[in-house]
């Protein structure tokens, strides 16, 4: 696997809130409603996603829930229709660890301790926010090809 360092500039979403509990089913409901909630909302206000369907984690999870932010990356000039539960966000301009997993997602906790593995060898800083942008649909790819990239904000 290769984890790349970049720079990336702000970037703008809309998203709602999740807190479900820490089972892999559970997540994944809340994911799938999550993105489903947003994206129709985007279809809704003729705004195109800028991404994938992704997943933002603006805090370490801390009990037994995992709160996270499912939404789309959108331009800025969308930012303003955001309205309801529907919410803006920005992930601003940082420098970031940057991986892409290959395969099934029950398997993504081992790119992420890859990253910060990698993170600590360069003597960087974690910091948040950790985001995936999920590249493949995996009801039409094999589970075990679909691509996910990860993303860890460092200093």
């Amino acid at each position: 696997m290769e984890i790349k360092r970049k720079t990336l500039p702000a970037q703008t979403y809309l998203y709602v809130e999740r807190a479900p509990k820490f089972s892999p089913e559970e997540i994944s409901n809340a994911m799938a409603t999550g993105f489903g909630e947003v994206y129709t909302f985007l279809g809704q206000n003729n705004i195109a996603p800028a991404s994938m369907p992704m997943s933002l984690y603006a805090d370490m999870p801390t009990g037994d829930t995992m709160p996270f932010r499912a939404g789309f990356l959108i331009h800025s000039e969308d930012a303003s229709k955001a309205t309801g539960n529907i919410k803006v966000g920005v992930i601003p301009v940082c420098d970031v660890m940057m991986a892409t997993h290959i395969g099934s997602y029950a398997n993504l906790n081992q790119t992420h301790k890859n990253i910060w593995d990698a993170t600590e060898k360069e003597g960087l800083t974690k910091t948040m926010p950790v985001w995936e942008i999920y590249v493949d649909d995996p009801t039409t790819v094999d589970p075990e090809t679909c691509r996910t990239e990860v993303y860890h904000a460092v200093k």
